[in-house]
């Protein structure tokens, strides 16, 4: 990775992830991938095979990089904000040009093509849609602590998972086909909802 915009973006970003909360909080992943991937010059539009190119110029880095974040996700729940679902997603948008984020191999290109008035920013999209990207189990650092303690990773391979919900989306036949995060935020919402009704029960009785 002499020219740093592949295996150096990983080795940062990952280190940052692990060194900083702010980097696992909703707004503070997008932080991140927009210094050390977009502005760093990772070549979006070669490394995804976006246009036809130079086969040999194609690598899944940056997806290397996402299936890190899981990792570190599935071994500490509650240390993030932000949900598979999310990395999900903008895994996808890479792939769906949907948004002028990712388009591009480097800053001066995406300028060139004057994609932030042309186009829709995927982080726009995701904060209109904030509630589908929470981690229901997060849990922040109290803000009087002073140091951050380190997130670690494992040296057991048998701790690493194959991550299903971005290699087999698409595949009816894997099962389950939703996280245990997932399950766990439409139970609070379900209590949510009978919390309200038994208040307005309660309420009625009482006049």
């Amino acid at each position: 990775c002499s020219d740093g915009w592949d295996r150096t973006a990983q080795t940062c970003s990952l280190a940052g992830i692990m060194l900083d909360p702010f980097y696992r909080t909703f707004h503070g992943i997008q932080v991140l991938i927009e210094k050390e991937w977009l502005a760093f010059g990772h070549k979006f539009l070669d490394r995804c095979g976006l246009l036809k190119g130079d086969v040999h110029e194609t690598s899944p880095v940056f997806a290397q990089f996402l299936d890190c974040v899981w990792q570190l996700m599935q071994l500490h729940p509650t240390a993030f904000e932000f949900n598979e679902r999310m990395l999900v997603h903008i895994h996808d948008h890479i792939y769906s040009c949907q948004f002028g984020t990712f388009l591009g191999n480097n800053c001066q290109s995406r300028e060139k093509l004057q994609l932030s008035s042309r186009t829709y920013s995927l982080w726009g999209y995701l904060a209109r849609q904030k509630e589908e990207y929470l981690n229901p189990l997060f849990k922040p650092p109290p803000p009087s602590a002073k140091t951050w303690p380190l997130l670690e990773s494992s040296g057991v391979v048998q701790d690493y998972r194959w991550w299903h919900g971005l290699y087999n989306c698409h595949d009816a036949s894997m099962q389950p086909r939703e996280s245990v995060h997932h399950h766990v935020s439409q139970m609070r919402d379900v209590a949510a909802v009978l919390e309200d009704q038994a208040a307005s029960l309660a309420r009625q009785i009482t006049e």
